[in-house]
């Protein structure tokens, strides 16, 4: 039972609930121009990372299903790309559900594309934990070297010294104040508090983090210390959504890519990354993501060091072909997929059938006011039930209160983290799985 009376600040904990819900697959997409469709790599380049210590990478995919492909794909490209800079195989721990090289969906079997007409960025990837395992607790173990806490996988951590410098890539659905995994989700508090303890222990002697996510500046902003050594950069601030390209494409695959990730991807493939500063790269990816806002957090001093301290071995040198591709919204991910499927069928029998999917979707977009992002009927019509239980549940705690209007309407912050913590944890375990609201066709 509910108590009868509450405090704004619980009142605005739990509405913050229902915006992170609606938001978690609230992601957006747009056009971009910039991208690598083949590049030339000079092998014969010599090691020239003379920095004490190592390098350490953590990828990890957080989604799973067959209209999720852009996270996979991301995290397989950024591999590549940081072995083709000679990060060691060793250093580098990968984490993805692994459902999309050979899903019955794919035209391409065994094969990803991050690009039109680009490069398979499967081939070569090591995968140290997928399916069942990838995990919010694995994560947090991988990256703090905590093997004894590890389930599953290979068990493959990151071993780094005070010596050492630690990159992370994480990409995935998010919502204020957490992120999505396959099927639970990661919080505010315990990544913050990871990195904290981190730090206290001498894990790294510094830590870069990129997030791709929708509100992922939620998860650093007034909660990330700058006297940590950690510099984090977020594909979108802390209340809105971020962007995703190349969705249409003619190789009839779902989008191909997140325009942030792309973005940090195709320059670390084509800059000189021992010449290249943190803060050159982030000023080219916040010019190149326009549609939301990159933003970046923590320790600012960090930005003055190279992106070959966290993401090299040696120097490379790349050219790059530029081309032009088009993007579609999200929320019209999976009608427009249809409706192109219609357009190139060749039995009447075939195009009778998506008419009748297109249409009895375009039904339920109508029932649900374009609130929710669609990706399947069954996903509409349970985001709609959850959107409705939500907002019943405000209803209920503030009663012709003058505030209902604001706290239904007005975007928030994390106002008490632990408070928020804890009901997001709770609301997940109790009411509704949030990993359940990632897409799994």
């Amino acid at each position: 039972m509910l108590p009868l009376k509450m405090s704004s600040v619980h009142v605005f904990v739990v509405v913050l609930v229902l915006t992170s819900v609606i938001g978690i697959a609230a992601k957006r997409f747009r056009s971009f121009s910039d991208f690598i469709d083949d590049s030339l790599y000079d092998e014969s380049s010599q090691e020239l990372n003379l920095k004490k210590g190592e390098v350490w990478v953590v990828l990890v995919a957080g989604s799973n299903g067959w209209y999720n492909y852009r996270h996979q794909s991301d995290v397989c490209h950024a591999y590549q790309v940081l072995r083709k800079h000679r990060i060691p195989e060793e250093n580098i721990i990968t984490m993805m559900y692994d459902d999309i090289a050979d899903n019955t969906h794919n035209p391409y079997p065994g094969k990803i594309f991050n690009v039109p007409n680009g490069r398979d960025v499967y081939a070569g990837v090591k995968i140290d934990y997928s399916g069942s395992h990838v995990t919010p607790e694995n994560f947090l173990a991988v990256l703090s070297g905590n093997k004894l806490a590890v389930k599953g996988g290979n068990g493959k951590v990151v071993k780094s010294t005070s010596d050492d410098r630690i990159f992370v890539y994480f990409t995935d659905h998010g919502g204020i104040g957490l992120v999505s995994f396959p099927d639970s989700i990661l919080t505010a508090k315990d990544l913050n508090d990871e990195l904290k303890n981190m730090h206290a222990k001498r894990k790294f002697e510094k830590l870069v983090f990129y997030m791709e996510a929708c509100e992922s500046g939620s998860m650093f902003s007034e909660i990330l210390p700058s006297n940590i050594d950690v510099y984090a950069v977020t594909a979108a601030n802390d209340h809105e959504s971020s962007w995703g390209c190349f969705c249409h494409n003619k190789m009839e695959l779902p989008c191909l890519a997140d325009c942030f990730s792309i973005s940090w991807l195709l320059d670390t493939e084509k800059e000189n990354l021992y010449k290249e500063t943190l803060a050159r790269q982030f000023s080219i990816i916040k010019n190149l993501t326009d549609k939301s806002h990159v933003m970046h957090y923590g320790d600012m001093a960090i930005t003055h060091d190279h992106v070959a301290d966290f993401m090299s071995g040696s120097l490379l040198l790349i050219e790059a072909k530029i081309r032009e591709s088009v993007a579609w919204p999200s929320r019209d991910v999976y009608l427009r997929m249809l409706e192109k499927q219609l357009h190139e069928a060749e039995r009447e029998s075939d195009r009778q059938i998506l008419r009748h999917k297109i249409t009895k979707l375009k039904m339920i977009k109508m029932m649900i006011n374009h609130k929710i992002v669609c990706v399947c009927e069954i996903k509409l019509m349970k985001r709609k039930y959850l959107e409705t239980f939500l907002i019943s549940l405000v209803q209920a705690i503030v009663p012709h209160n003058p505030q209902y209007h604001f706290v239904k309407h007005i975007p928030f912050k994390i106002i008490s983290l632990n408070c928020f913590d804890q009901v997001v944890k709770a609301f997940h375990q109790s009411c509704f799985h949030f990993g359940h609201l990632s897409t799994k066709t």
